[in-house]
Protein backbone atom coordinates (compact mmCIF):
# COMPACT_ATOMS: atom_id res chain seq x y z
CA UNK A 1 0.00 0.00 0.00
CA UNK A 2 1.21 3.50 -0.84
CA UNK A 3 2.64 5.17 2.27
CA UNK A 4 1.03 8.50 1.23
CA UNK A 5 -2.42 7.05 0.63
CA UNK A 6 -5.19 8.36 2.84
CA UNK A 7 -8.69 7.01 2.62
CA UNK A 8 -11.31 9.73 2.07
CA UNK A 9 -12.82 11.32 5.14
CA UNK A 10 -16.60 11.20 5.21
CA UNK A 11 -18.80 13.06 7.64
CA UNK A 12 -22.29 14.51 7.82
CA UNK A 13 -23.25 18.05 8.72
CA UNK A 14 -26.79 18.70 9.87
CA UNK A 15 -28.47 21.92 10.90
CA UNK A 16 -30.87 24.69 9.99
CA UNK A 17 -30.24 27.67 7.74
CA UNK A 18 -27.47 29.92 9.13
CA UNK A 19 -26.17 27.27 11.55
CA UNK A 20 -22.70 27.43 9.96
CA UNK A 21 -22.58 24.14 8.02
CA UNK A 22 -21.01 25.65 4.90
CA UNK A 23 -18.65 27.78 6.96
CA UNK A 24 -17.46 24.69 8.85
CA UNK A 25 -16.83 22.75 5.65
CA UNK A 26 -15.13 25.77 4.06
CA UNK A 27 -12.89 26.13 7.12
CA UNK A 28 -11.95 22.44 6.98
CA UNK A 29 -11.10 22.71 3.27
CA UNK A 30 -9.04 25.85 3.87
CA UNK A 31 -7.17 24.59 6.92
CA UNK A 32 -6.37 21.26 5.26
CA UNK A 33 -4.96 23.15 2.24
CA UNK A 34 -7.46 21.42 -0.04
CA UNK A 35 -8.32 24.48 -2.14
CA UNK A 36 -6.42 26.09 -4.98
CA UNK A 37 -4.92 29.57 -4.71
CA UNK A 38 -7.23 30.89 -7.43
CA UNK A 39 -10.26 29.63 -5.49
CA UNK A 40 -9.08 31.48 -2.40
CA UNK A 41 -8.43 34.64 -4.42
CA UNK A 42 -11.93 34.41 -5.89
CA UNK A 43 -13.71 34.09 -2.55
CA UNK A 44 -11.54 36.88 -1.12
CA UNK A 45 -12.68 39.14 -3.97
CA UNK A 46 -16.35 38.16 -3.62
CA UNK A 47 -16.19 38.67 0.15
CA UNK A 48 -14.72 42.14 -0.35
CA UNK A 49 -17.37 43.03 -2.99
CA UNK A 50 -20.06 42.04 -0.49
CA UNK A 51 -18.56 44.44 2.03
CA UNK A 52 -17.22 41.76 4.37
CA UNK A 53 -14.04 42.49 6.29
CA UNK A 54 -13.37 38.73 6.44
CA UNK A 55 -13.02 35.93 3.90
CA UNK A 56 -16.35 34.11 3.77
CA UNK A 57 -15.19 30.49 3.56
CA UNK A 58 -18.79 29.34 3.14
CA UNK A 59 -18.48 30.57 -0.45
CA UNK A 60 -16.33 27.51 -1.18
CA UNK A 61 -19.41 25.32 -0.89
CA UNK A 62 -22.00 27.59 -2.51
CA UNK A 63 -23.26 25.41 -5.31
CA UNK A 64 -26.55 27.03 -6.18
CA UNK A 65 -26.64 30.44 -7.84
CA UNK A 66 -29.88 31.25 -6.02
CA UNK A 67 -28.16 30.62 -2.68
CA UNK A 68 -25.25 32.88 -3.62
CA UNK A 69 -27.56 35.67 -4.77
CA UNK A 70 -29.59 35.51 -1.56
CA UNK A 71 -26.54 35.14 0.65
CA UNK A 72 -27.76 31.72 1.80
CA UNK A 73 -25.38 28.76 1.92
Amino acid sequence: MNEHFRPPLRFASVGSVYDGKSTLIGRLLHDSKSIFEDQLEHIEAVSKRRGNDYVDLALLTDGLRAEREQGIT
